[in-house]
């Protein structure tokens, strides 16, 4: 028979994890497809910015160019959901890319660097907020590097937006938020390795979820 101690270790630690799921629930912020797609100093639907760097494999990550590029952002962000009905409004909003044709929104696609190639991938950054969401590389196109090459490319924009020293309300804002599935490991793993961090009561369901079976939304940020 374990001590009168030690029988009570295992249910405090279930306890602990229960509180923790709870507070979850009310505290988490709202999932990343509503979250972030919600953020003028720059227009996303007049944006021509021309800017491309040179991403894996002869990719060319560049801003979006709304409305033009939207049919092919559209086709790559379908792609998620091929063969299946897209039903919930996040995701019909998703499909759609509704989001990036509001002011104060920008989108990074990574296109096939030949002329007329389709987009292999897309993020989407809320210049007000400095939130970041939308991330996605088709099926495909990953384990190239191509998500690292725009969420970079995001930052590179960003960092340029404070030094103009606007960020759509005259303030310069310090962080980039966004939001992920702790048993997302691809995407975990690619945000930590570039700096992102999960702060407070994030962290604490972060290692919760590494030794469990529980997936929380978890929020992550970094300091720009």
């Amino acid at each position: 028979m374990l001590p009168r101690r030690s029988r009570h270790i295992l249910p405090l630690a279930h306890l602990f994890a229960l509180l923790l799921a709870l507070v979850s629930l009310f505290v988490l912020p709202e999932p990343s497809s509503s979250l972030s797609v919600t953020r003028d100093a720059v227009s996303a639907t007049t944006s021509t910015s021309t800017s491309t760097t040179r991403g894996p494999d002869d990719v060319a990550v560049r801003i979006a160019s709304v409305p033009i590029d939207l049919p092919l952002i559209r086709d790559c962000r379908r792609s998620a959901y091929a063969g299946k009905s897209v039903n919930l409004p996040a995701a019909r909003s998703f499909c759609e890319a509704d989001q990036i044709t509001r002011e104060g929104y920008v989108c990074v696609v990574a296109a096939e660097s030949r002329s007329g190639g389709r987009v292999l991938g897309t993020a989407d950054l809320n210049t007000k907020t400095g939130v970041v969401n939308n991330v996605y590389v088709r099926d495909e196109a990953r384990k190239r590097g191509i998500a690292r090459s725009m969420m970079m490319a995001l930052e590179d924009y960003y960092v340029g937006m404070m030094n103009d020293g606007n960020d759509g309300n005259g303030r310069r804002r310090r962080k980039l938020a966004l939001t992920v599935m702790s048993k997302n490991l691809p995407a975990v793993n690619l945000y930590k390795g570039l700096g992102y961090k999960a702060p407070g009561v994030y962290g604490g369901l972060d290692a919760i979820s590494t030794m469990s079976p529980l997936n929380f939304l978890i929020e992550m940020e970094k300091e720009i």
